[in-house]
């Protein structure tokens, strides 16, 4: 409840929190999240002149009910009949311990039935000078979580967008000091007509930690604050990247053994004037495999006050073994870089959260008849542009800078 949000409008009055995956356990005595199921606990105080309708599905399109989420955490009785019967197979006594089991799992599940009924939302309907509160059920994020809640009335309709950090993982942006990132070095603001000037002294691509070698090109340029970065692209249903640590790299790890899901695994670093990214972001395909992603570095470069980051994007295609890194493995990139950076433009242009935008050529990566390669030796081809966007916390028209070619291939 420390980390609850409120907000009010017209007299009705909602608040929110978010149990991460060890609250949930804590609270309920078993793991949600091992059941997909993430807890969100809701109160709506209706102050206002007219019923309201809670609409749960616009919460999350795959909310369970109260009653699925109860089944859902039942211990498992078949579960316990196979571990009793293995046991059996050494220590004969242990088939006594079937009926027991039987007996202490239906008791518990009744426990658990009684608190999930206690606990969660039941009705949608707030009433005039009603408030109304509990649990309601959704699907597991961690990072941050965007949860809208839709209140519908007679000729009205209110929603309140929340966004919501979750304890649990470490996105990667939180390790950085980006204060300190440039010692001695002011940052400097310039004018619409000056940055392409600017940008165009950025370097052809990333580079290994010693800069000798060259890694993915680096074709975008992404004009913002941080906090609105991170706003901006989670709502736009990209996922943090969990900072690259011993248990998130054998969780990486593991992930590629086992086909596993996991949509904030580490993005293995690339650097950029001496340091690794400083904050990442991915879509994945259901599986650690497949996904498309990009890193930014923070700049002291500004444009009307507002950092400029400068980042690699490209997709995922694939995960191989290696020996460059300790937890033996890297992935392998899609060809076409310029697809993969055309479709961040396209998402955000859906999203209506693009000011401005523009292409600028890449003029340090030269023309070349040989296939480009990575630092692990993948291809790459590239038309040699770079997208250029500023962000917009609000919704905004499209519009371009007056610089750059136009994005025609995109539009």
């Amino acid at each position: 409840m420390k980390r609850a949000q409120t907000q009010t409008q017209d007299g009705v009055t909602v608040t929110l929190a978010v149990l991460s995956n060890k609250e949930a356990k804590k609270f309920f005595g078993t793991s949600l999240a091992k059941r997909e199921i993430q807890p969100v606990w809701l109160e709506i105080d209706n102050r206002s002149k007219i019923p309201y309708f809670l609409i749960p599905r616009n919460m999350d399109p795959n909310y369970y009910s109260a009653e699925e989420a109860t089944y859902r955490a039942h211990f498992r009785q078949t579960r316990q009949f196979l571990e009793a019967g293995l046991i059996a197979i050494f220590f004969f006594p242990a088939l006594a311990m079937i009926p027991v089991n039987y007996f202490m799992i239906r008791r518990a599940n009744h426990k658990m039935d009684k608190v999930f009924e206690d606990v969660s939302m039941h009705r949608f309907a707030i009433m005039p000078g009603e408030t109304h509160s509990g649990f309601l059920y959704t699907s597991v994020d961690q990072g941050t979580k965007h949860v809208k809640v839709d209140l519908l009335g007679e000729g009205t309709r209110k929603i309140f967008d929340f966004v919501v950090p979750i304890p649990g993982i470490k996105p990667d942006y939180t390790t950085k000091d980006l204060a300190d990132r440039y010692p001695g070095v002011k940052n400097v603001d310039y004018l619409e007509k000056e940055l392409p000037e600017q940008l165009a002294k950025i370097p052809s691509c990333t580079t290994d930690k010693k800069g000798k070698h060259n890694g993915d090109p680096i074709n975008l340029i992404v004009i913002g604050e941080l906090e609105d970065l991170v706003t901006i692209f989670t709502s736009a249903g990209w996922d943090e990247t969990s900072s690259l640590t011993m248990g998130s790299g054998f969780a990486m790890a593991k992930a590629f053994f086992t086909g596993d899901n996991d949509r904030y695994s580490p993005i293995s670093p690339l650097y950029y004037e001496g340091h690794s990214h400083d904050i990442a972001f991915q879509k994945n395909r259901g599986n650690i495999n497949q996904r498309l992603h990009f890193r930014l570095w923070y700049t002291p470069m500004r444009y009307e006050k507002k950092p400029v980051w400068v980042g690699a994007i490209s997709r995922d295609i694939g995960v191989k073994f290696t020996l460059k890194t300790w937890y033996m493995t890297t992935h392998r990139i899609d060809q076409n870089v310029d697809d993969s950076r055309d479709y961040l433009l396209e998402d955000l242009m859906e999203a209506q959260k693009v000011s401005r935008y523009a292409f600028i050529e890449n003029k340090a990566l030269g023309a070349t008849s040989k296939p480009r390669k990575n630092l692990t030796n993948d291809p790459y081809f590239t038309d040699g542009r770079r997208l250029v966007i500023e962000i917009s916390t609000e919704v905004s028209q499209l519009k371009s800078f007056g610089w750059g070619t136009k994005a025609e291939a995109v539009l």
